[in-house]
């Protein structure tokens, strides 16, 4: 599906509005705050269309606990507005994400899913890792990961 969105590197503060309202609408928003948020390496980007933010994620350089990789990035803080879903913008987000990892040499993608994200994430060509886990307040999850082949 082509969305028409826009995507571009934002800053962690940029991505907590939508963090907060979509993954811990529970907490304050200084709690969305994720602590590798402001490290050299991490990066967020934000997709906007018709100028609204509607889907955001975050990507750092971090090892993956139940595999090895020479460059892993974790994502973290996928969002998208609950208005946007199925309009195939965090597919446009997470597939843009790739290419510019690619260029950083990153080999390997990783995240801790949510139970009911997993699905999206398979689309997307992650496989799942590990047994379930408990995220107290958050939820269910489940490791999973994308091998890429670095350019």
């Amino acid at each position: 599906m082509n969305t028409q969105g826009t995507i571009r590197q934002i800053s962690a503060k940029e991505t907590l509005s939508l963090r907060h309202k979509v993954l811990k609408p529970h907490v304050s928003l200084e709690e969305c705050i994720n602590p590798e948020d402001s490290e050299p390496s991490t990066f967020h980007l934000g997709l906007f269309f018709k100028d609204h933010l509607v889907s955001i994620v975050s990507f750092s350089y971090q090892a993956c606990p139940l595999m090895s990789a020479g460059a892993p990035y974790r994502l973290r803080g996928m969002a998208t507005d609950e208005k946007y879903r199925s309009q195939g913008f965090g597919n446009e987000l997470v597939n843009f994400a790739q290419g510019l990892l690619r260029y950083k040499r990153c080999d390997l993608i990783w995240c801790n899913a949510r139970i009911k994200a997993t699905p999206f994430y398979e689309n997307l060509g992650f496989r799942g890792l590990g047994n379930l886990f408990e995220l107290p307040g958050i939820g269910t999850h489940k490791v999973m990961y994308k091998i890429l082949n670095p350019r």
